[in-house]
């Protein structure tokens, strides 16, 4: 009897529980209370905290009225994700932003605040890393190997240009070629595995237009210079588009590199003697530009283009040393590299199809000092480069073969200076991976960027594709 009483007992307590926690209200987000002062002006005083990495939580403390659809906070140029606001105090996250002190700064509907001496130290995160090949072994590994391999476990021989290509989910498809040109292989990045492409015999280079979804290459050795494309459309095989640049137009020893500009319709493609032929791809034709003395005595009237011109041409090209073209959108030009030069030239293609050129960086002896790009700046047989969203210019420094000891680096160049990125100069060290000025290079040779600003180079005798990434 007691035992039955017992359970009822409790029974209506539960009961009773229940009933009470039926009235209770839980408040499930506690409100913002807006604390803006209406009386006084917008202002913004301080941040917290004062220096620090990329998406780390800021708060900015002031006088802020609205809501944070009408608030912009910048750091520099770049601007960061905000979160929220009560008036007082702004929270977000920091965003990525150049290395060092930037002014921290706010717009409000149509008002901009640009506190004095507000600034944020920003610290960027750097690395080197082997993303495919073995670093420092050089293996050719059968041809049917590669065939949906995964790609940390191949290896390579000396590779000589990279690209970037749109891929399924991140646009991180990498392509490269390697060994003087007879191989052809594609990285994804989104699945780890690596296909070999077919090619036709030595071809060079890859130049990729804005769509991202295909690129095109030729011949590298002297003779005539086919345009073949290859296409995401047809899993990547080539076609021949039918536009040959003929050898008696396009004399040089070899073609070791080519670029689009703002028309993906007209493709550049340069020779190591420092002529540029403009292919024209809808109307499957070409125009010849080089200076007076590299003018071949054969060329076609109708394929010659014009002169270029300038106060300091590039006069010493070497018998089969490489040079690399690239396109600045930033600049709104081209940029060469002339390996015996030791030195980089920018070409301008001006609004009457003349062309200019000039001395842009180096030529001042073979090495690795930095500074001044023209005053001061050393080169080491400059190659491969690219230029980034912000304007600089990075340069694959490959020096001697073999590994000499002398300034295998990644230069960069920004505005008028010139500074080591990655490598660690005048090193007879193993080749290591790692922060990037503690990194080493065995004759880097190319380098391409992915539309998230990260870097892909060509190691050449390191015998791997490396990244490099600045966040």
């Amino acid at each position: 009897m007691m035992r039955k009483h017992f359970v009822l007992l409790n029974l209506f307590f539960l009961i009773l529980v229940a009933c009470n926690n039926s009235y209770e209200v839980i408040e499930k987000t506690k409100a913002v209370v807006n604390q803006y002062d209406s009386s006084k002006p917008t202002m913004l005083e301080s941040i917290n905290p004062t220096y620090g990495v990329i998406d780390e939580t800021f708060i900015v403390n002031g006088n802020f009225p609205g809501d944070i659809a009408n608030i912009k906070v910048y750091f520099g140029t770049k601007r960061a994700v905000i979160i929220a606001n009560n008036g007082i105090s702004i929270t977000g996250l920091v965003p990525k932003q150049l290395d060092g002190y930037n002014q921290v700064s706010m717009v409000i509907g149509k008002d901009s605040i640009v506190p004095a001496n507000l600034k944020f130290k920003y610290k960027q995160s750097r690395s080197v890393k082997t993303i495919a090949g073995k670093l420092g072994t050089e293996l050719w590994m059968p041809d049917a190997s590669y065939s949906g391999a995964a790609i940390d476990a191949v290896t390579f021989g000396e590779v000589h240009y990279v690209a970037t290509v749109s891929g399924q989910k991140n646009d991180n498809i990498l392509v490269l070629e390697t060994g003087w040109g007879n191989r052809l292989f594609m990285l994804s990045l989104d699945d780890n595995k690596i296909q070999k492409l077919s090619t036709p015999t030595n071809i060079t280079s890859m130049a990729v237009p804005s769509t991202r979804d295909r690129f095109y290459a030729t011949s590298f050795h002297q003779g005539d210079h086919p345009i073949y494309m290859y296409s995401k459309e047809i899993s990547w095989a080539f076609v021949n588009t039918g536009i040959i640049i003929s050898k008696l137009d396009f004399p040089g020893v070899r073609v070791p590199s080519m670029t689009f500009a703002e028309d993906d319709n007209l493709l550049y493609v340069l020779d190591v003697e420092g002529r540029i032929a403009e292919v024209n791809l809808a109307e499957k034709s070409y125009k010849i530009y080089t200076t007076a003395d590299k003018k071949p005595s054969s060329v076609a009237a109708s394929n010659f283009g014009g002169l270029i011109k300038g106060l300091i041409l590039p006069s010493n090209f070497g018998d089969w040393e490489d040079s690399y073209i690239t396109y600045s959108k930033y600049h709104k030009c081209f940029f060469v590299s002339y390996t015996y030069e030791q030195a980089i030239y920018q070409y301008i293609k001006n609004a009457n199809n003349t062309w200019t050129c000039n001395l842009y960086a180096g030529k001042n002896g073979q090495g690795s000092t930095v500074g001044d790009r023209l005053l001061d700046a050393q080169f080491n047989k400059p190659s491969g480069l690219v230029v980034n969203a912000d304007g600089d210019i990075i340069v694959c420094n490959k020096g001697n073969q073999p590994w000499d000891g002398q300034g295998h680096c990644i230069s960069k160049i920004s505005k008028n200076a010139v500074e080591v990125l990655a490598g660690k100069t005048n090193s007879n060290n193993p080749l290591l991976n790692g922060l990037p000025l503690e990194s080493t290079f065995n004759t880097p040779r190319n380098i391409s960027i992915d539309f998230e600003g990260n870097y892909y180079i060509a190691g050449g005798n390191d015998y791997t594709v490396r990244k490099l990434s600045i966040e």
